[in-house]
Protein backbone atom coordinates (compact mmCIF):
# COMPACT_ATOMS: atom_id res chain seq x y z
CA UNK A 1 0.00 0.00 0.00
CA UNK A 2 2.96 2.17 0.08
CA UNK A 3 4.27 4.52 -2.89
CA UNK A 4 7.96 3.85 -4.20
CA UNK A 5 8.65 6.75 -2.90
CA UNK A 6 8.20 5.77 1.14
CA UNK A 7 9.48 2.49 1.00
CA UNK A 8 12.91 3.26 2.00
CA UNK A 9 11.48 5.65 5.03
CA UNK A 10 9.18 2.57 6.04
CA UNK A 11 11.82 0.97 6.79
CA UNK A 12 13.25 2.62 9.21
CA UNK A 13 12.19 2.30 13.12
CA UNK A 14 10.28 6.25 12.68
CA UNK A 15 8.80 4.55 9.08
CA UNK A 16 7.78 1.79 10.86
CA UNK A 17 6.05 3.87 13.38
CA UNK A 18 4.26 6.32 10.81
CA UNK A 19 3.19 3.80 8.50
CA UNK A 20 2.97 0.75 10.31
CA UNK A 21 -0.35 -0.33 12.04
CA UNK A 22 -0.12 -2.53 15.41
CA UNK A 23 -1.89 -5.88 15.63
CA UNK A 24 -3.29 -8.60 18.17
CA UNK A 25 -2.45 -11.87 19.10
CA UNK A 26 -5.07 -13.66 16.77
CA UNK A 27 -4.28 -11.75 13.50
CA UNK A 28 -2.23 -12.62 10.57
CA UNK A 29 1.63 -13.24 11.76
CA UNK A 30 3.95 -9.93 12.27
CA UNK A 31 6.63 -8.90 14.68
CA UNK A 32 6.64 -5.74 16.79
CA UNK A 33 9.62 -4.97 18.30
CA UNK A 34 13.18 -6.89 18.90
CA UNK A 35 13.79 -9.76 16.86
CA UNK A 36 14.65 -12.06 19.78
CA UNK A 37 10.87 -11.13 21.29
CA UNK A 38 9.24 -11.31 18.24
CA UNK A 39 10.57 -15.26 17.65
CA UNK A 40 9.85 -15.79 21.40
CA UNK A 41 6.08 -14.92 20.65
CA UNK A 42 6.07 -16.50 17.29
CA UNK A 43 7.12 -20.25 19.16
CA UNK A 44 4.24 -19.14 21.66
CA UNK A 45 1.83 -18.98 19.41
CA UNK A 46 3.06 -22.05 17.25
CA UNK A 47 4.03 -19.92 14.10
CA UNK A 48 7.25 -21.95 14.29
CA UNK A 49 9.32 -24.37 15.95
CA UNK A 50 12.90 -25.51 16.32
CA UNK A 51 12.76 -27.02 12.10
CA UNK A 52 11.78 -23.60 11.30
CA UNK A 53 14.77 -21.92 9.19
CA UNK A 54 16.25 -18.75 10.44
CA UNK A 55 17.31 -16.55 7.38
CA UNK A 56 19.10 -12.98 7.60
CA UNK A 57 20.61 -11.05 5.39
CA UNK A 58 23.42 -8.29 5.93
CA UNK A 59 26.13 -7.18 4.07
CA UNK A 60 29.72 -8.69 3.55
CA UNK A 61 31.33 -6.74 5.25
CA UNK A 62 29.23 -7.69 8.48
CA UNK A 63 30.15 -11.12 8.22
CA UNK A 64 32.68 -13.09 11.19
CA UNK A 65 34.35 -16.11 10.77
CA UNK A 66 32.89 -17.54 14.32
CA UNK A 67 31.15 -15.86 17.40
CA UNK A 68 32.34 -17.48 20.70
CA UNK A 69 29.51 -19.90 22.40
CA UNK A 70 30.22 -18.51 25.50
CA UNK A 71 29.38 -15.06 23.98
CA UNK A 72 25.77 -16.31 22.99
CA UNK A 73 22.50 -15.71 25.82
CA UNK A 74 19.68 -17.97 26.04
CA UNK A 75 17.21 -15.85 24.32
CA UNK A 76 20.05 -15.15 21.40
CA UNK A 77 18.53 -16.73 18.00
CA UNK A 78 21.02 -18.75 15.64
CA UNK A 79 20.71 -18.19 12.11
CA UNK A 80 20.25 -21.15 10.09
CA UNK A 81 21.36 -19.31 6.62
CA UNK A 82 23.04 -15.67 5.77
CA UNK A 83 22.46 -13.86 2.94
CA UNK A 84 24.65 -11.44 1.37
CA UNK A 85 24.97 -8.73 -1.57
CA UNK A 86 27.29 -11.67 -2.79
CA UNK A 87 26.69 -15.06 -1.49
CA UNK A 88 24.37 -17.89 0.58
CA UNK A 89 25.31 -19.40 3.43
CA UNK A 90 24.47 -21.94 5.27
CA UNK A 91 25.60 -21.86 8.69
CA UNK A 92 24.80 -26.02 10.04
CA UNK A 93 24.61 -24.76 12.97
CA UNK A 94 24.09 -27.19 16.01
CA UNK A 95 23.23 -24.25 18.38
CA UNK A 96 19.80 -25.13 20.48
CA UNK A 97 17.18 -22.51 19.18
CA UNK A 98 15.11 -20.23 22.44
CA UNK A 99 12.07 -21.91 22.76
CA UNK A 100 9.80 -19.07 23.84
CA UNK A 101 9.82 -15.58 25.86
CA UNK A 102 12.42 -15.68 28.63
CA UNK A 103 10.14 -13.16 30.91
CA UNK A 104 13.30 -13.09 33.66
CA UNK A 105 15.72 -11.29 31.44
CA UNK A 106 12.95 -8.88 29.89
CA UNK A 107 13.16 -5.74 31.68
CA UNK A 108 10.03 -3.29 32.61
CA UNK A 109 11.02 -1.23 30.50
CA UNK A 110 10.97 -3.04 27.58
CA UNK A 111 8.19 -5.01 27.88
CA UNK A 112 6.37 -1.15 28.54
CA UNK A 113 7.63 -0.56 24.47
CA UNK A 114 6.15 -3.13 23.43
CA UNK A 115 1.89 -3.41 23.73
CA UNK A 116 1.42 -6.85 22.04
CA UNK A 117 4.13 -8.73 24.36
CA UNK A 118 2.55 -7.08 27.77
CA UNK A 119 -1.08 -8.46 26.33
CA UNK A 120 0.45 -11.71 26.08
CA UNK A 121 2.08 -11.41 29.21
CA UNK A 122 -1.17 -10.25 31.00
CA UNK A 123 -3.22 -13.56 28.86
CA UNK A 124 -0.71 -15.94 29.92
CA UNK A 125 -0.91 -14.72 33.70
CA UNK A 126 -4.54 -15.18 33.46
CA UNK A 127 -4.30 -18.60 31.97
CA UNK A 128 -2.00 -19.93 34.41
CA UNK A 129 -3.14 -17.59 37.54
CA UNK A 130 0.43 -17.16 38.08
CA UNK A 131 2.99 -13.53 37.53
CA UNK A 132 5.38 -14.40 35.23
CA UNK A 133 8.76 -13.27 36.44
CA UNK A 134 10.30 -9.78 35.27
CA UNK A 135 13.90 -9.25 34.29
CA UNK A 136 16.02 -6.13 36.21
CA UNK A 137 15.75 -2.28 35.01
CA UNK A 138 17.72 -1.26 32.06
CA UNK A 139 18.47 1.74 30.19
CA UNK A 140 16.77 1.76 26.77
CA UNK A 141 18.80 3.32 23.96
CA UNK A 142 16.84 6.29 22.40
CA UNK A 143 15.66 4.23 18.82
CA UNK A 144 13.84 1.44 20.93
CA UNK A 145 11.94 4.21 22.63
CA UNK A 146 8.43 4.22 20.89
Amino acid sequence: MLSAGTIKEACTSAGVAKYGRPIGLEEKIKGEGFAELEYGMLRYMGAIDDSTPVVTSVHDEQLVDDIPIDKLLIHDVPVDIICTPTRVIFTNTSIPKPQGIYWEKLSPEKLSQIRILRQLKSKIEQETGQKLPTGPSEKLPPTAQR
